[in-house]
């Protein structure tokens, strides 16, 4: 029994050992046909079976019976899949990927118009590679090229600025869109020259011929050969106008324009009330004082910059007067009428023995002001440096006026009335009726008792 175990033993051995001996290990080398570098992560398949990637050395080791031929493929990105059969007892394989052909494209537009540009020549090299090709209407070009390759553009096209290209090229196509810019354009912009603020609408001309205006920065764009004289003119409304010849130079790209805007005189004018002139009137301008005006009322300012100004004017015993003014065009004549000042003034209605006259009715210059108070006080705002008529009217007192004259410059006043109380005729008169009645009739009995006497007799002498 023993000896038949070990005899099995023997022949499961020599199995194995069989086995052993007819393992095969393929060792698979994968590089790139043009350059013979490795290339890693390449995908192995054996018989339609992944079994692995290549390693940083582009190798990958497989270990197989040794029976059969193998179905080897092998397939990286960027790369034509390698399919080959391997004899059985093949030990090294070497695997050359070819590269796939991809399309390179390059698309040409014009940078300020965004519109296809005809005619560019673009040249593209790389490794083993050279070609050249012109834009048709579409402005765009094909090239035929290998994935994973680095390739150079060269771009010319007439009028516009040469442009130099790097691609790198992936496993399929690519398209590079290029913006040229034209070798003929000049930017104006138009500045204020002490705020540095853009001028929109500014008028450009070039050879007294009208380009167009500026937009909202100030800026405008012009297409202009280079190596040549040019007349330029510049203006803006309120501005001084800008003017210059100049020659292009290649590499002139950009024109700075600052206007300065133009001055004008200012005259003027004050008058009062009365439309007499007010002499030494204070002038205003901004805040800033520029003099006082002369006997006639006038003041001058000269060379006045364009632009929006407040303008005020002040004088003893008058209110001040403003006002904010464009200044523009030819300047500005400008008349300002100030008005006085108000005091406050309380008329007091009393009568002689100082009390109060309530409810009297006082007028001012021909109009009713309003009605004394239980003080007898109405008070208002009058214009100072005037001689005002101020009448006082309420039953049982006379009326009374007076001239009331309020200086320049004062603030308060008071105008006292004294009310005298009024006499009533009617009143005198029935009086006087009463009396002469009650005289008329004491006459009467007088003389009617006296009548009565004379009718008794004569006396007789005792009784004297």
């Amino acid at each position: 029994m023993k000896k038949s175990r070990l005899v099995i033993a023997l022949l499961i051995s020599c199995a194995l050992l069989c086995c052993t001996a007819q393992a095969v290990t393929l060792r698979i080398n994968v590089v790139d046909d043009k350059t013979d570098n490795a290339l890693a992560d390449a995908s192995i398949y054996v018989d339609g079976d992944y079994v692995g990637s290549t390693s940083s050395d582009g190798t990958y080791s497989y270990v197989h019976s040794g029976k059969k031929d193998l179905y080897l493929k092998v397939v990286r990105k960027g790369y034509r899949n390698w399919v080959e059969y391997v004899d059985y007892d093949a030990t090294r394989v070497s695997v050359d990927m070819i590269r796939e052909d991809a399309t390179l494209t390059f698309e040409l537009y014009d940078a300020g118009t965004l519109k296809p540009i005809v005619g560019g020549v673009v040249r593209v090299t790389g490794n083993d590679y050279s070609d050249s090709e012109v834009t048709g209407s579409s402005g765009s070009v094909n090239f035929p090229v290998k994935a994973n390759e680095l390739y150079n553009a060269e771009i010319r096209a007439s009028g516009y600025h040469d442009l130099s290209k790097t691609v790198q090229m992936e496993s399929s196509g690519r398209t590079v869109q290029c913006l040229l810019f034209s070798n003929n354009i000049l930017g104006v912009q138009v500045l204020d020259a002490e705020t540095s603020a853009p001028l929109k609408g500014a008028e450009v001309y070039i050879d007294n011929t009208r380009a167009g205006e500026t937009d909202a920065d100030g800026r405008l764009q012009l297409h202009l050969e280079r190596a040549k004289r040019y007349s330029f003119r510049v203006t803006a409304p309120d501005y001084q106008p800008y003017q210059e010849s100049r020659y292009l130079e290649v590499d002139d790209v950009f024109l700075p324009v600052r206007l300065s805007k133009s001055a004008y005189p200012v005259s003027i004018t004050v008058f009062n009330e009365a439309t007499k002139p007010v002499e030494g009137a204070e002038i205003y301008l901004n805040g800033t004082l520029q003099g006082k005006t002369s006997q006639y009322g006038r003041f001058t300012l000269s060379n006045i910059h364009a632009g929006a100004y407040e303008i005020v004017v002040r004088a003893p015993g008058y209110a001040a007067w403003s006002e904010t003014r464009q200044i523009t065009g030819q300047g500005e004549d400008i008349v300002a009428e100030l008005g006085y000042d108000r005091a406050s003034v309380t008329v007091r209605a009393e009568d002689p023995d100082r009390n109060p006259v309530v409810g009297a009715v006082v007028v001012i210059d021909g109009q009713v002001a309003g009605v004394t108070d239980s003080l007898g006080h109405l008070k208002m705002p009058l214009v100072t440096n005037k001689v005002h008529a101020v009448t006082a009217a309420c039953e049982g007192y006379r009326n009374i006026s007076v001239d009331a004259d309020i200086p320049l410059g004062i603030t308060e006043l008071t105008i006292p009335l004294v009310m005298e109380k009024d006499f009533n005729v009617w009143v005198l008169v029935a009086g006087v009726g009463v009396v002469a009645v009650l005289l008329l009739a004491a006459v009467m009995v007088v003389r009617h008792r006296r009548a009565g006497r004379n009718r008794g007799g004569p006396r007789r002498p005792d009784s004297l």
